[in-house]
């Protein structure tokens, strides 16, 4: 994964590509590959804060009834 990372963050294609935020600063690494696995951590955090939340509202709801 780090050699096919590096590959296409020294990609030429992509160093054409603006990856600018709204305000129009730079995005932090100012890579479009960086950003990926830190978008997918992300989505994998919240994903699992959903499920406790769901698994706490149930567990609540046992204990309710």
């Amino acid at each position: 994964m780090r050699d096919l990372t590096a590959f296409v963050n020294r990609s030429t294609d992509l160093a054409g590509i603006d990856i600018r935020d709204e305000r129009g600063h730079l995005t932090e690494g100012a890579s479009p590959v960086l950003a990926t696995p830190a978008a997918f951590m992300a989505g994998i955090a919240f994903s699992g804060a959903m499920v406790a939340a769901y698994e706490a509202g149930r567990q609540a709801g046992q204990v309710a009834q």
